[in-house]
């Protein structure tokens, strides 16, 4: 007989290139649950303690912290050590001066960076849906799988395009600002061999057909000017990222 489902386990080796663990070591890791993030863009949030930031020594350690509720995840207490954590995502704990962004890295692995306590704060997310529901209100959805309803009348909803970043607090989700993808704007790439890289547009290629859409960036450390997909962009205005 076959077995039925899917696999309940993930292999080390087998594990996403994007995942910052060493490949040597023991044959399992924890695999990631269905979530906020894909397998890809977002890793477990046991090896974000245990393998990055090293508050843990195993899984007891890092489950024993997860059980205190003192590790948020966009500013609401998370206690499940396999829920994903991803690009974008504000990791802090409380009673601590403990505040980090998980972001891509041009190296194409996940990573984190400390941020401020004012940074901790907001979180910028990338427009990845847009529609209008009964009753006039409109449905923005996100990169990281959240979905934000506005009232009918409400005046923000016109600004947001598909493809736009939106910075909003947290854990109430308030819209603060919304970032347009356009010519001057500062970005950073998320896919493709350019992965990681931070710049600014300097010209927008929209394309209807087989072809993809592209843009042209200045890379804001080389200075030199390269092409990527439109749909590998996410916008991130004066937000401070590890290059």
């Amino acid at each position: 007989m076959t077995k039925a489902g899917k696999k309940q386990h993930q292999k080390r080796i087998s594990a996403p290139t994007t995942w910052p663990i060493n490949r040597k070591g023991s044959v399992w890791v924890p695999k990631i649950l269905p979530g906020a993030h894909s397998k890809t863009y977002g890793m477990p949030l046991i090896i974000l303690l245990r393998d990055v930031l090293g508050v843990a020594k195993n899984r007891k350690e890092a489950k024993n912290i997860l059980n205190s509720k003192k590790v948020l995840v966009d500013g609401k207490p998370r206690m499940k050590e396999k829920l994903p954590v991803g690009h974008m995502d504000i990791v802090t704990f409380a009673d601590t001066d403990l505040r980090y962004r998980v972001q891509l890295h041009t190296s194409n692995k996940l990573i984190v960076k400390e941020i401020s306590e004012k940074e901790a704060t907001f979180k910028v997310l990338k427009v990845i849906g847009k529609r209008n529901l009964k009753g006039g209100k409109t449905q923005i959805s996100l990169h990281d799988g959240r979905n934000i309803l506005l009232e009918n009348g409400d005046k923000a909803a016109d600004g947001i395009k598909v493809q736009n970043s939106i910075k909003i607090s947290i854990p109430d989700q308030k819209i603060k600002e919304v970032y347009a993808l356009e010519e001057g704007s500062r970005v950073m790439v998320t896919d493709g061999r350019h992965q990681g890289k931070l710049g600014v547009i300097s010209e927008i290629k929209k394309r209807f057909g087989p072809k993809a859409s592209e843009v042209i960036i200045k890379d804001e450390h080389a200075g030199e000017e390269f092409r990527t997909a439109l749909d590998y962009i996410f916008v991130i205005d004066k937000l401070e990222l590890e290059y």
